[in-house]
């Protein structure tokens, strides 16, 4: 094992026993413990899949790393796993349905009321011994390939698409020449207004504009795959490329951010929470279809990056240190 690679997970092992303690203390709703809910399925046990953090904040491709951690632990124990977001709270909540089959199958074919009535079943969340001691699904994804390599197949091998996810990317492919196109994703608004302590600093428009000229340049493309949530760079990408800037028929966009919360806290983008999450995930899935690549580091590129798993023919990715 290189030095590095054992130095981090040594102090992450550390920094976990410290969050397990005190959680035991003050917050133990985040703790894994079983639990009963009738007498349906005796020889069976469930486990349960749930957010580890309540507040309805994080979004939809930060919450699933955990989620299929579980998802993964669950089968190696042989248990069945069964996912949960209708109990329990995300941005995406609605109280009435599951809104994780919003996005994906579930694991098993258990529907909510059979495990609302199981005997035998585990809710999910932290125990003394980590469930992810290798730290998958860290931004390490973008810098070791055989890292990345077991992250992807840990992330594909654990979810399915709904039904209407992928419909939605089917449509959106007709327009795409996606093999021949370059990806490009830039955050904005309120990523770089409030400037996240610990998470990756954002490349400004002036930044990225150079490089896709160098790939389309490079490789005779003409389309350029843009994501994006804020409507500012949308526009100066559109005065720089033209009709070579290709967007998903459903984007919306938010311009002049002036806010200081997150946008999930906020209905800018859609007020419909299941679109809203649905059009997400299907313009990161399209960006994991792309033939090239120039993004920044977010959750949401790195789970593009993982279902695409160094299938990109050139890529260049956006390293610019951490806020502070």
């Amino acid at each position: 094992m290189p030095k590095a690679l054992g130095f981090q997970r040594k102090h992450r092992k550390i920094g976990y026993l410290i969050k397990y303690f005190y959680y035991c203390v003050k917050k133990r709703s985040i703790l894994e413990k079983r639990v009963s809910f009738g007498k349906a399925n005796p020889e069976r046990t469930i486990y349960l899949i749930k957010p580890d953090y309540l507040d309805g904040v994080e979004g939809l491709l930060s919450l699933i790393y955990r989620q299929v951690i579980y998802i993964q632990y669950a089968k190696e124990k042989n248990y069945i796993p069964y996912v949960d977001w209708k109990k329990y709270n995300t941005q995406y909540y609605n109280g009435i349905d599951n809104v994780w089959e919003y996005f994906f199958m579930q694991s098993s074919s258990l529907n909510y009321d059979e495990v609302y009535n199981s005997k035998k079943v585990i809710l999910s969340g932290w125990t003394l011994k980590d469930k992810n001691p290798h730290g998958y699904f860290s931004s390490n994804v973008f810098f070791n390939d055989a890292f990345r390599k077991k992250c992807s197949r840990l992330l594909v091998n654990n979810i399915v698409f709904s039904d209407q996810v992928n419909e939605l990317v089917s449509q959106e492919l007709l327009h795409l020449d996606i093999n021949n196109c370059v990806g490009v994703y830039i955050r904005g608004t309120d990523y770089v207004k409030l400037k996240p302590s610990g998470e990756y600093v954002q490349p400004s428009v002036s930044d990225v504009i150079p490089v896709v000229h160098d790939f389309l340049k490079k490789y005779g493309l003409q389309q350029i795959y843009l994501v994006t949530e804020d409507g500012d760079i949308f526009d100066k990408m559109s005065e720089e490329f033209g009709s070579m800037i290709k967007i998903v028929s459903f984007d919306s966009f938010v311009r002049g951010y002036s806010g200081n919360a997150l946008l999930s806290k906020t209905d800018l983008l859609n007020s419909d929470k299941k679109i809203r999450g649905q059009h997400y995930l299907t313009k990161m899935i399209i960006l994991s279809m792309c033939g090239y690549l120039v993004s920044s580091i977010t959750q949401g590129s790195k789970f593009s990056y993982l279902l695409n798993n160094g299938n990109y023919k050139d890529e260049f990715i956006f390293d610019l240190g951490l806020y502070p």
